[in-house]
């Protein structure tokens, strides 16, 4: 029988900051039995809850996973250092969320690498699951470590600590690990590894060995005998072969993106040349339109979502965009459900389509011009013309967006002063073109020269240059009215040295982990001091990682196979240096970059036509898309097509011509000559990619839909039991709501540029508070019969939410809010980590009853203070093995906490008060009231 950590996790999380982070009790959270199954994996991502649960590979790779009865997936992620170091002092190991169980109990451990700057964390997570950090000290009782993502295309800095890297698509190749797990007879470890090197897209770093020439680079990467010398990455040729999840898992907790997701589409081949993405998840993969549409439909009825994503790499380039977002807005908007086209191109969206987004609300939009000069945006690769950019934001201002973000990057290769100030002008013609009606805000980042891209070669800026570049812009964007935002050019620095690094950077990963590094791409977290004392304890230089590459030097990453060739890459920086834009091979001719064999994997998109060698669907969809966005000019171009294609139907592309006096883009970024001197922005006042996940805002269509009239209003008794406890009063909304989209109740909403649910809770519940006497009112626009809502809205919720009964009260009934007079609490003091005697507790009900007043620290509205609770407290009671029953009231003067009068009665620090189990076993209506209470049947 496999030990779990459940119960002594619970009483570590009272101590917590976000208990909901560590609960694993949401909805869609699968738990099987794991004495039951063959192969346990924990899928593991080495960043805080709200990050980690918003990426959609893992919610893919668990329902792949757990659709096979004899594998059970469950998740880790990186605890926050309140929980680390709870851990720590009490010698507990890191669990999976769902079960509780260790991570060194499961047989897989497989992390996602989307971010250098989580290594440490990774690193931090085997430590605290009871496994060996170095593959070469595992036995075969430890748990397979593998990675995956797009850091897994360079994992050359973490390659000591895995055991084996997939690389590319994994939904086929995570079922070929788990075969091949299984299959192994649990002696040998390096059977398994030989047996996994045998896996096509399958990396196995300890069969590979880098020598180093002596100045430092390397000279080779030997594959042992036997061993592939190169590793090709795995590729979905067909993305409708596997479905979208069909019942992911909601949070109970705000998280980054917080909201539906369904990938529309994978790869991109427009061929930004810094953008590495770009280049490993070619070829281009489009969903079926018309299943997009049912799934997504689908999709929303089963989450309670409030909104969905399309997401891509560049959904604006998804052939059927327009008639997928026309069907999903016909669907959608009358449930009051938005879509949110993230990295959407200025001219993805048809003149019909862009119509249509005047029925919806708008808050903000997102474009990425990247470079602020023509010439720099033809040498990235980058198609945007200026005047698209500029209509692009007269058409978002006119059709009632508020704000406009413009991403931008500095330090790409051939960067010069001019096209540094060019992102102030750029920006500032933006804003002058939106006649003021959009507040633009201009967000830099450092360019980090990625694997496996064109620019793969190329010099990253140091700090110093970031900083210089930093302040002018701060300075002049300032001037003319523009919102900056940039990149902590501490953290681009520590990216830059691990994106291109080598194998001897794992002892540097090593040392500033037991230094203490941690989440290093939050801003507020990084401590670049441990990372120069790690390189220098090593004897190694960051210029050196950050330096530019000769086209000739044998790269840490050459013997893994991206499925681009080194000559396309190569021929792409020429390309760079003569500003030659390079044609979309989707809908114009074939690159020859390597990613297709024309037989089983190639472009497969929607288009009504498209390149030779890729696979077109358009034919099929196209009835369905007319009829959906008609053609009323009957011309011979489908109105349902994006506006890129229709371009390039009506016209030859043309070429770039060649800029005299380019640099080359293999060069180190050109000296910034800087007018008059400006004050440097502080690197702490950086934003970390952490921050900016936190703050995205994506660009939402929101559905503007006329109130409706509620005609009855529903009263619930509900009971809050085991980790919905944890569920503070902020998620509580927010879980109720969905709950009640699933079960599709017609619910009223408010009115206003916003309008929310119409639900009310009665007094907040402290988090870790458990209740039997809770109370909930919701307004709906048609009548229900108490019974039906009180069912249907209780088999949505969350474990540990009871629905016990529920009334139609009167219209003008008081609330909730004003009605209660007070509350009956239990206190248990046994889970104190010292439990006091029963002499202490008689001790303690006397001096309350002989007391006048009973000072307590209370904090309201951020500010403590004291206030005497005496008045508060009705009646005090030991009524069983230290236990207290305490009766509070509360009123407009606000209440007090059972655990603050029971903890200053028995003299508890503040740390202490949180373990005390706290229940509340009644609500005390006002008498004048007392008719709207409900009374469980």
């Amino acid at each position: 029988m496999l030990q779990t950590y459940r119960e002594a996790y619970e009483r570590l999380l009272p101590l917590v900051e976000k208990p909901t982070r560590y609960l694993g009790n949401e909805r869609g959270a699968v738990h099987k039995n794991l004495d039951a199954v063959a192969v346990r994996v924990a899928l593991a991502f080495p960043e805080v809850y709200e990050i980690a649960q918003s990426h959609l590979g893992l919610q893919i790779l668990y329902d792949i996973l757990n659709a096979r009865a004899d594998v059970a997936a469950e998740r880790a992620y990186a605890p926050w250092p309140d929980l680390e170091a709870l851990l720590r002092a009490r010698s507990l190991p890191l669990v999976s969320l769902e079960s509780h169980l260790p991570l060194a109990d499961f047989h897989v451990v497989g992390f996602s690498l989307q971010y250098e700057l989580t290594y440490t964390n990774l690193l931090t997570m085997l430590e605290l699951g009871g496994i060996p950090l170095r593959a070469a000290d595992r036995t075969p009782a430890h748990p397979l470590v593998i990675a995956g993502g797009p850091c897994a295309f360079n994992p050359e800095p973490l390659a000591p600590f895995l055991d084996a890297v997939v690389l590319g698509d994994g939904e086929q190749a995570v079922l070929d690990v788990v075969d091949t797990v299984r299959a192994w007879d649990r002696r040998d470890r390096g059977d398994l590894l030989a047996a996994l090197a045998a896996v096509a897209g399958v990396y196995v770093p300890s069969f590979f060995t880098p020598r180093y020439n002596a100045d430092g680079t390397l000279a080779a990467v030997e594959a042992r005998p036997g061993a592939p010398a190169s590793v090709r990455k795995r590729i979905l040729p067909d993305l409708d072969s596997f479905a979208p999840p069909a019942d992911p898992i909601v949070p109970n907790l705000k998280i980054v993106h917080d909201r539906a997701a369904v990938e529309v589409m994978r790869g991109c081949v427009k061929g930004c040349r810094f953008c590495q993405a770009g280049y490993i998840y070619r070829p281009l993969r489009e969903r079926d339109p018309e299943r997009v549409v049912a799934q997504t439909t689908e999709l929303m009825a089963r989450t309670g979502y409030e909104e969905v994503s399309l997401l891509s790499l560049s959904t604006g380039d998804y052939s059927g965009v327009n008639p997928v977002l026309k069907a999903l807005m016909d669907r959608l908007a009358p449930e009051r459900v938005a879509v949110s086209l993230p990295s959407t191109r200025v001219d993805a969206l048809s003149p019909r389509i862009l119509e249509e987004i005047r029925r919806v609300r708008k808050t903000g939009f997102t474009l990425a011009p990247e470079a602020g000069t023509q010439r720099l945006r033809d040498v990235i690769q980058k198609e945007y013309q200026e005047d698209e950019l500029l209509a692009a934001a007269r058409s978002f201002s006119e059709l009632g967006w508020r704000s406009l973000k413009l991403y931008f990057m500095i330090g790409l290769p051939s960067e010069t002063e001019e096209d540094v100030r060019g992102i102030v002008e750029l920006a500032a013609r933006v804003r002058r073109a939106a006649k003021g009606r959009l507040k633009v805000t201009a967000s830099v980042s450092t360019f980090s020269p990625k694997p496996h891209t064109p620019f793969q070669w190329a010099a990253q800026l140091d700090r110093e240059d970031t900083v210089a570049r930093q302040a002018l812009l701060r300075h002049e964007l300032g001037r003319r009215g523009i919102e900056f935002r940039w990149h902590d050019s501490r953290l681009s620095w520590l990216e830059g040295v691990f994106a291109r690094g080598d194998r001897r950077l794992a002892d540097v990963l090593e040392t500033a982990q037991r230094l203490g590094a941690r989440y290093d791409g939050w801003s507020d977290r990084c401590r670049i001091e441990i990372w120069e004392q790690a390189l220098a304890a090593h004897g190694l230089d960051a210029a050196f990682y950050l330096r530019r590459r000769p086209l000739g030097e044998v790269l840490p990453w050459e013997h893994l196979d991206a499925g681009v060739s080194k000559k396309f890459l190569s021929a792409e920086l020429a390309r760079a240096v003569s500003s030659v834009l390079t044609p979309d091979c989707s809908i114009e001719r074939c690159t020859y970059c390597g990613a297709c064999d024309f037989k089983g994997v190639r472009n497969v998109d929607y288009h009504p036509e498209g390149a030779k060698g890729g696979l077109h669907h358009g034919a099929r969809i196209s009835r369905w898309a007319e009829l959906l966005v008609p053609n009323p000019d009957a011309s011979e171009f489908p109105e349902w097509e994006t506006r890129t294609w229709r371009r390039v139907r009506e016209r030859v592309r043309r070429v770039k011509s060649h800029h005299p006096g380019s640099a080359a883009a293999t060069d180190a970024p050109l000296p910034l000559p800087l007018g008059r001197p400006a004050e440097a922005p502080s690197a702490a006042a950086g934003e970390g990619n952490a921050e900016e996940w936190l703050g995205a805002v994506p660009s939402s269509l929101t559905p503007a839909v006329e109130p409706q009239r509620a005609v009855e209003r529903h009263r619930v008794r509900y009971r809050k039991l085991g980790p919905a406890r944890f569920i503070g009063t902020r998620e509580l909304t927010s879980v109720f709501a969905r709950a009640a989209r699933r079960a599709r109740l017609p619910v009223a909403f408010s009115n206003g540029h916003h309008p929310l649910p119409r639900m009310a809770f009665g007094p907040a519940l402290p988090v870790g508070c458990s209740s039997d006497d809770e109370y909930l009112d919701v307004d709906l626009t048609t009548p229900w019969a108490p019974a039906e809502l009180v069912a249907a809205l209780g088999a949505e919720l969350p474990d540990g939410f009871g629905l016990l009964s529920g009334e139609v009260v009167a219209p003008g009934t008081t609330s909730i809010d004003a009605s209660v007079a007070g509350a009956v609490w239990r206190v248990d003091t046994s889970t104190l980590d010292e439990p006091p005697p029963a002499e202490a507790l008689a001790c303690a009900v006397a001096a309350f009853t002989a007391a006048t007043a009973l000072h307590v620290r209370k904090t309201v509205k951020g500010t403590e203070r004291t206030i005497d609770a005496r008045p508060l407290v009705r009646r005090l009671a030991v009524v069983g093995d230290g236990t207290f029953e305490v009766e509070i009231a509360a009123g407009p003067a606000g209440s007090v906490k059972p655990s603050t009068v029971v903890g200053e009665l028995l003299g508890l620090p503040e740390a202490q008060r949180p373990l005390l189990r706290v229940h509340k076993t009644a609500t005390r209506f006002h008498p004048a009231d007392a008719s709207a209470t409900i009374h469980a049947a």
